[in-house]
């Protein structure tokens, strides 16, 4: 017992080292308001799930952010995703995501440890690939692998991103613990009910991986059961059990999605899987499989596999796992196209692919590492070493990036406007809770959001339950109060061409995938676009719904609801914009009972003069 424990709190050791650098590095760099700390320091777009904890711990899917619109339906969310961050987050508010971050990781460390240990590795060298495995984005990165076509997948195995994956791949990893523990033992109610509960934690936070886990568990139960059906229908009392554990966890979730605005579904690049799409996307699918470099790969896997299930090696049945896995991820795109109604990011289902390629490899590395390879003692001081190295290294790269970011002055000058914006928000709230935001910018909405304001005038498209004609309404009023004409309006979400897509941050913000084009579809299967723009949508993959671009017959639409839209007057108490978006004619602010503040000689805020204290009234 209590070399268990102290095994355990190794791990735990393992895990602070790991966590604590990132985070005693941001409070040494910067000096700002904790939310816009965590919300700064958050992985990607992480921080875009953020609003989705505060409004579960306050039981409000259907909060507007505006005062006039009271009447709404839900959005949709992530339960389980989301769940524990909103109970901490209600108890200790954004105090909450540096503590969970530290528990996901500690679980992630725990995980894959015990996955190791059940290849009779012993503990020190279980800990060793395990900072391997968490560590692997941060070398693919730092060695510029990720320029290389399916290192940046891998790459994204993961990391510290919110919710996926820093929850949901622990999600993943019980559910391979649970599974090789069905394997071991015979039928047991508690471990269905288990598993029924485990499937709706993936099927609530990323159903990717929810589809993969069935069809790798009919595969599973199948083999267990030497694929004699009638011997499995006669276990139909253990699925039934499942089933309905299922279906009660997965409940609220479901219930959730009776209620969920349809518009903010499009938004979130829910579309119909009609039959000319569904062929579309299984004749690109197969298309893929068919190439060349995927056939080496899965023949290579595949061979291998057999190789070691022919010698009989020590642990191959756990390694066989992983590549029940890997098919059952090549299997779950063509199920999914082929029985769903509704789609959204397809690629997800091809990114996974990639990832269980690369676990079923690694796996039976591992296998051959045990089998022939085990018997190099590298020594108990050498490993302890080698695992304090890569913590080691790890800190080092984190130290590395930090410096980079605080070096960079675009960046630095940034952080600080916001913070300096913050702390004028703060300042004002102190004599007026009831106060307005008007601002651009997707990090200050969601600091908004967290701090409990209560009117901003215009919010991103992916966290309000609002119509399209809402948002495009509050765009309007706000475009009309800064005296924009019509043609402002439509050049500021004008499609622009990137590398592989087209992308408008700006339509992105407010409209989310409302306006996805590419091979597969475009915005009411539209075809009005300039030729060449029109050339290159054709030949964007269907399974990249990130790529936006609006037809020529909605910006006429958007132009002449611009025009015939009465000016509804609005008021925000404070006016954050960044100029090199959105160009200001001060003076035209400066008449409508607002004053300016300069932060670092560069950056401006508009406040209601109102607030004479902070705009030095006397």
């Amino acid at each position: 017992m209590t070399s268990v424990l102290n095994k355990y709190f190794f791990l735990l050791l393992i895990s602070f080292l790991i966590f604590i650098g990132r985070w005693i590095l941001s409070f040494y760099y910067f000096d700002e308001n904790l939310t816009l700390r965590i919300i700064s320091e958050a992985v990607g777009d992480g921080y875009f799930y953020f609003p989705y904890i505060k409004f579960l711990s306050s039981f409000d899917l259907s909060l507007s952010f505006d005062l006039e619109e009271s009447e709404l339906k839900n959005i949709s969310i992530p339960f389980y995703g989301i769940l524990l961050h909103s109970l901490l987050f209600k108890l200790i508010g954004a105090l909450s995501f540096i503590l969970l971050e530290f528990l996901f990781i500690y679980l992630f460390v725990i995980l894959f440890f015990l996955i190791f240990s059940k290849f009779d590795l012993s503990t020190l060298s279980s800990i060793i690939f395990t900072l391997v495995f968490f560590q692997l984005p941060y070398i693919i990165e730092a060695t510029n692998l990720n320029s290389i076509p399916y290192f940046s997948v891998i790459g994204d195995f993961y990391n510290l991103r919110f919710q996926r994956p820093l929850v949901v791949i622990p999600f993943l990893l019980l559910f391979i613990l649970l599974v090789i523990n069905l394997r071991e033992k015979d039928y047991e109610y508690k471990n269905f009910i288990l598993l029924g509960f485990l499937l709706a934690l993936s099927f609530t936070s990323h159903y990717y991986y929810f589809v993969i886990e069935v069809l790798a568990l009919i595969i599973i139960f199948l083999q267990k059961e030497r694929f004699n059906f009638i011997q499995l229908l006669k276990r139909y009392k253990f699925f039934l059990i499942s089933i309905i554990s299922f279906l009660t966890f997965s409940l609220p979730f479901l219930i959730n999605l009776i209620y969920v605005e349809p518009d903010y579904s499009e938004r979130l690049c829910l579309f119909e899987l009609t039959f000319e799409r569904k062929t579309t996307l299984l004749g690109h699918l197969i298309s893929k499989i068919l190439e060349i470099k995927f056939l080496l790969l899965f023949l290579t896997i595949t061979i291998v596999n057999s190789f070691l299930n022919f010698k009989k090696l020590k642990k191959v049945e756990l390694s066989n796992i992983f590549y029940i896995l890997f098919v059952s991820s090549i299997l779950s795109p063509f199920v999914f196209i082929t029985f769903s109604p509704t789609s959204c990011l397809i690629y997800h289902f091809t990114n996974a692919i990639v990832v269980f390629a690369f676990l079923a490899i690694f796996f039976q590395l591992i296998v051959m590492y045990k089998n022939f390879v085990n018997f190099i003692n590298l020594g108990k001081f050498f490993k302890v070493f080698l695992v304090f190295l890569l913590i080691l290294i790890f800190n080092a790269l984190m130290a590395q990036n930090f410096y980079n970011k605080y070096k960079n002055q675009a960046y630095l000058e940034e952080r600080l406007y916001l913070n300096n914006v913050v702390h004028l928000i703060q300042e004002i709230r102190s004599e007026d809770l009831n106060l307005s935001l008007l601002t651009f910018d997707k990090r200050l909405m969601i600091w908004s959001i967290l701090s409990d304001i209560k009117d901003i005038k215009l919010i991103s498209g992916q966290i309000v339950p609002k119509t399209h004609n809402m948002i495009e309404e509050d765009l309007i009023s706000v475009f009309k109060f800064f005296d924009k004409s019509s043609s402002d309006f439509i050049k500021f979400f004008e499609n622009k061409k990137t590398s592989w897509r087209f992308l408008n941050e700006h339509t992105q913000l407010f409209f989310w995938m409302r306006y996805s084009a590419n091979s597969l579809m475009t915005h009411m299967d539209s075809k009005n676009f300039d030729k060449s723009s029109l050339e290159f949508i054709s030949k964007i993959s269907p399974l990249h719904n990130q790529s936006l671009a609006i037809p020529n017959e909605e910006f006429a639409r958007l132009k002449k609801k611009y025009q015939e839209t009465k000016f509804k007057e609005i008021s925000p108490s404070i006016i954050s914009i960044n100029h090199k978006d959105f160009a200001i004619d001060e003076y035209y602010l400066l008449n409508k009972d607002y004053c300016s503040i300069n932060i670092q000689n560069k950056y401006k805020i508009y406040i209601l003069k109102k607030y004479k204290t902070v705009c030095n009234i006397k």
